[in-house]
C-alpha cells in the first residue's frame, strides 16, 4: 500500500450530553455528536465522535450540549449488516480535545469584544492513542 494519511479535525458544538460506558476491559469509552457547518451553504453535518482512556473520561467530565469544542482524530468507517443490507457509518474516533470558548460565553451564548477577539480559554487534552487494542473502535 502507497502512502496514505488519516487525520481529521472538527470544531463544532456539542449535539447532546455526552454518553460514557466502560467496556469489558475497564477502559472509559465517550461517545458524542458535533453539530459542525459547512459554511457558506447554510448546511450542517452530524459528526458522530468515540473517545477511550483518559480522552473519554476528560469528555465525561467537562463535555456538555452545546459546548463549542475542537476533535482532533482519526476517520473511521465501521460496515454493518441491517434487515440483511450492508451499511457503513463514518464516526471520528478522538485522541486531542479542546475547548474554543470561554467559560462566560458558553454559559449565556453572548461574549463581550475581549472574549469574542482575545485568545479563547483552551483546556487541551491529548494521550495519544487511547484506542485499547482488545476493544473494537465503535
Amino acid at each position: 500500500m502507497g502512502i496514505s494519511y488519516n487525520k481529521i479535525i472538527l470544531i463544532g458544538r456539542l449535539t447532546r450530553d455526552p454518553e460514557i460506558k466502560f467496556s469489558t476491559s475497564g477502559t472509559q469509552i465517550a461517545t458524542f455528536s458535533l453539530a459542525v457547518d459547512r459554511g457558506k451553504n447554510d448546511e450542517t453535518d452530524f459528526v458522530n465522535v468515540v473517545a477511550f482512556g483518559k480522552t473519554a473520561e476528560f469528555i465525561g467530565s467537562y463535555f456538555v450540549k452545546g459546548r463549542l469544542v475542537l476533535v482532533e482524530g482519526q476517520l473511521r468507517i465501521e460496515k454493518y449488516q441491517r434487515d440483511g443490507e450492508q451499511k457503513t457509518a463514518a464516526k471520528v474516533v478522538a485522541n486531542n480535545v479542546r475547548f474554543m470558548e470561554t467559560k462566560k460565553a458558553a454559559g449565556n451564548g453572548e461574549m463581550t469584544d475581549e472574549e469574542a477577539f482575545g485568545k479563547p480559554e483552551t483546556a487541551e487534552v491529548s494521550f495519544g492513542d487511547d484506542v485499547p487494542n482488545d476493544e473494537p473502535p465503535f
